[in-house]
C-alpha cells in the first residue's frame, strides 16, 4: 500500500495528517483458507502491534471465495506512512493485494464493534451522481437497521484519491438478524435508492480473528 500515492499526480494533502484514515486491502488467494487465515491473521496482528494503529477489521467475503478483506485505521498519515515504508510487507504466503487510503465521513458504532460482530456487510460504489446525496441515502439504509437489537454499527468510508468512491460497512452482532433485515422489503427498498445513485456491491463476510 502506498499512502504516498498521489492524488492526480500530487501528494496526499496535509489535512490528512492528523486525521484518521483506514487503509483497505483486499485479497485473493487459492490457498487452503485455514493455512491462508493464519498468515493473514499473523500479518494483520503484527501492523495492530505498530504505533498509531487504532483498530482493525480482517474478513472473508462469503459469497466469494478465496476471496479477504483487511482493513485497519490509523491515528494519522504520518504513522500510517512510518508503517508503511519501516516494516516488512506482507509474507510471500500472502497475494499482493489491491490496497485504497480512505477516510470516514460517517462512523457509527452503535451497540458494538466490527471485531465483536458476528456478520459484516461491505458496500463498494462507484458514485455516479452528487456524492452528499449518496452519503444522505447510505444513512437512509443504516436508519433501516438502528432498531435491530443485532445491528451493532456502521461506517463510510470515502476514497482519498476518488472523492466518488465509497466503502460502507455495517456490521452485526446476530448474523440471522442480519440476513431477515437484508430480505426485507423496507431494506431492498432503501437499497434501490441507494443504487440509483452508485454503482454498488454488496458482499457479505465472516470476521475473523
Amino acid at each position: 500500500m502506498h499512502a504516498e500515492d498521489q492524488e492526480e499526480g500530487r501528494p496526499v494533502s496535509q489535512p490528512y495528517r492528523n486525521r484518521e484514515l483506514s487503509v483497505l486491502e483486499r485479497f485473493t488467494t487459492t490457498s487452503a483458507p485455514a493455512v491462508f487465515e493464519r498468515e493473514l491473521l499473523g500479518y494483520a496482528r503484527h501492523r495492530e502491534s505498530r504505533k498509531g494503529f487504532v483498530s482493525r477489521v480482517t474478513a472473508a467475503l462469503t459469497d466469494r471465495p478465496g476471496a479477504y478483506v483487511h482493513l485497519d485505521r490509523w491515528t494519522g498519515l504520518d504513522d500510517l506512512l512510518r508503517v508503511v515504508h519501516h516494516n516488512p510487507p506482507p509474507p510471500a504466503a500472502l497475494p499482493s493485494p489491491t490496497a485504497e487510503l480512505l477516510v470516514s465521513v460517517g462512523r457509527m458504532p452503535l451497540r458494538n464493534t466490527p471485531s465483536d460482530a458476528a456478520r459484516l456487510i461491505f458496500i463498494r460504489a462507484a458514485v455516479t451522481g452528487e456524492p452528499e446525496r449518496f452519503e444522505l441515502d447510505f444513512g437512509s439504509l443504516v436508519g433501516q437497521c438502528v432498531s435491530e437489537e443485532g445491528f451493532g454499527g456502521s461506517d463510510l468510508l470515502r476514497s482519498v484519491a476518488d472523492p466518488y468512491a465509497y466503502t460502507g460497512l455495517l456490521w452485526w452482532r446476530d448474523a440471522t438478524t442480519c440476513d431477515r433485515v437484508r430480505q426485507s422489503e423496507a431494506y431492498q427498498d432503501r437499497r434501490t435508492k441507494l443504487a440509483a445513485t452508485a454503482h454498488i456491491t454488496e458482499d457479505p463476510a465472516r470476521p475473523i480473528g
